[in-house]
């Protein structure tokens, strides 16, 4: 569990800073070094010949709005004050076959202390059998409801349940996970390792940080069916490799 805190802390990080001027062969060098990287993470992962996915289908209107999946928030959180709809994938929120839950927490719109009659949501759990193959099934769907903003709430709850079936198993890493109560000086320790990825950028170091996520990310490659090719466009094509290998002027790597 304490990986998994601090890889999200991590995620959440700026990205700013002076990341030192990279040439050519330092950036072909590094390439080549997340190449093998991919190659590594490969090699840890069990592949399926069933492929099923879960998804959240999000949309909502006149609020904002937090989603957890066994409560653990998703990625994204729906805070505009205008209309959101989203695909959501849940794959890397399920550890494994059996009950899961989506809850929900509805809030106002910014500057309103109640939620309106404007407001509205709705949430669909969609399976695949095959991960974005043919035609979904929807197992569960959750709406707010419509007398809504005569509740005179500040903010509204609720949630479903529905099954999965999956190929994978990771429910050990709950079975396994330390209370992070239970762990000395943690702030200080969080504090470290945030400066340490600070760090890492400033340098222009992105293998080096990859390598260092490897051990709480490698799981959800495999949750999520990923490949070598969708593998090199999160490691080699993506924004983060930017982020590390630019020389942005007035950026600035900012202390915690």
């Amino acid at each position: 569990m304490k990986s998994m805190i601090l890889a999200l802390l991590v995620a959440m990080l700026g990205f700013n800073g002076y990341a030192q001027t990279k040439t050519g062969t330092d950036m072909k060098q590094e390439i080549k070094k997340m190449e093998e990287l991919i190659q590594e993470r490969l090699g840890m992962v069990k592949t399926y010949p069933e492929k099923p996915a879960y998804y959240l289908q999000v949309n909502k209107t006149g609020c904002r709005l937090l989603v957890r999946v066994n409560d653990i928030p998703v990625g994204h959180h729906f805070v505009k004050n205008e209309g959101q709809s989203m695909l959501y994938p849940i794959n890397g929120l399920l550890l494994g076959s059996g009950k899961h839950t989506v809850s929900i927490q509805v809030f106002p719109r910014t500057g309103e202390t109640e939620i309106t009659k404007d407001a509205g949501v709705n949430i669909k759990v969609v399976h695949y059998k095959e991960k974005l193959v043919g035609m979904p099934e929807t197992l569960v769907e959750l709406d707010t409801p419509t007398d809504i903003g005569l509740k005179k709430i500040p903010f509204y709850t609720d949630s479903i349940s529905f099954n999965a079936t999956l190929p994978f198993n990771h429910k050990k890493i709950l079975a396994e996970a330390t209370d992070l109560r239970t762990i000395p000086d943690l702030e200080e320790k969080v504090l470290a390792h945030y400066n340490r990825v600070r760090q890492m950028m400033i340098d222009g170091n992105c293998y080096e940080y990859r390598k260092m996520r490897l051990a709480s990310t490698w799981v959800l490659t495999e949750m999520n069916y990923l490949g070598k090719e969708a593998l090199e466009k999160t490691y080699i094509d993506s924004n983060y490799l930017f982020r590390f290998f630019c020389n942005p002027i007035d950026w600035i790597a900012e202390p915690i």
